[in-house]
């Protein structure tokens, strides 16, 4: 299988070949039956490791998956029947769980997220984008975890997502940070959004349900995150899309990057070891 062969060879991490097992519709004792198959080596042991010590979770959420995959595409009619139709659909797996709601690669387990999350964090310290007097927006925030890993590094985080379930767990995540607020947005724009009031727009796994929804939707939220941002600023966005066509996520971020302004400084990157997300940097 793909998944267990780009982990063997080092592609992708053992937390996220376990996920596209997944999402691929094996349960936890078909991955065992698989993994026995593999030609034994370290990473197919760690694969089997994770499998059988979170065997149970696997089981629950190998059922949450089948019963939910139908609803992962922002596709529809009209932009806003296909935002309604993911923020339905994250109302539903924040319900069930979570840690798996915004990374399925964490299995369900808050120490996985945790360590991919500061991944993220330390890398964007790394590449410039943070600092004490940052102000950050972080587009469909989900629970809430990037806007609280970053509130101790920044000076502020507005957290915005379309899901009302997302919203409800990432406000009582987060209530105890000052400088944190979470809101609701209609995910067919950043109209709302102050002109020049950020530093850095973050938009972590969320902006391939904006690409699904369509070109004029993208075309919106490009040009909103440049009237967004104060001269300087960055647009991040760590996966562009779910295509699985990279050479034509790096066009259309290139074509944005041409539209709004933008330099466009980091082109589909990948730079984390638990997380397979591409990095595409966007600098105002």
């Amino acid at each position: 299988m793909s998944a267990i062969a780009d982990c063997i060879a080092g592609v992708i991490s053992p937390e996220v070949a376990v996920a596209r097992l997944l999402l691929s519709g094996l349960d936890a004792p078909a991955m065992l039956q698989a993994l026995d198959a593999a030609a034994p080596s370290g990473p197919v042991q760690s694969m089997r490791a994770l499998v059988t010590e979170r065997r149970a979770a696997l089981e629950d959420l190998a059922g949450q998956v089948a019963r939910s995959m139908a609803g992962h595409d922002a596709s529809g009619p009209t932009p806003a029947e296909g935002v309604a139709r993911i923020a339905a659909f994250f109302d539903q797996a924040v319900r069930h769980s979570p840690e798996a709601s915004v990374a399925l690669y964490s299995l369900g387990d808050p120490a996985i997220l945790r360590a991919a999350t500061q991944e993220i964090v330390d890398w964007l310290r790394a590449e410039g984008l943070l600092g004490a007097g940052t102000d950050v927006l972080d587009l469909g925030c989900g629970i809430g975890r990037i806007a609280a890993a970053l509130a101790p590094s920044c000076r502020s985080v507005l957290a915005l997502d379309v899901s009302a379930g997302m919203v409800a767990e990432a406000t009582g995540r987060l209530a105890a940070l000052p400088n944190v607020r979470v809101m609701q947005t209609s995910g067919e724009d950043l109209d709302a959004l102050p002109e020049q009031g950020f530093d850095l727009i973050l938009a972590i796994d969320s902006f391939p349900y904006i690409v699904q929804t369509g070109p004029d939707t993208v075309s919106r939220h490009i040009q909103g995150a440049a009237r967004a941002l104060r001269p300087g600023g960055a647009l991040c966005i760590l996966n562009l899309s779910y295509r699985g066509d990279a050479m034509l996520d790096q066009a259309d971020a290139r074509a944005w990057a041409a539209a709004a302004g933008f330099t466009l400084l980091r082109q589909g990157e990948r730079p984390f070891r638990l997380w397979d997300g591409n990095a595409f940097v966007f600098r105002r």
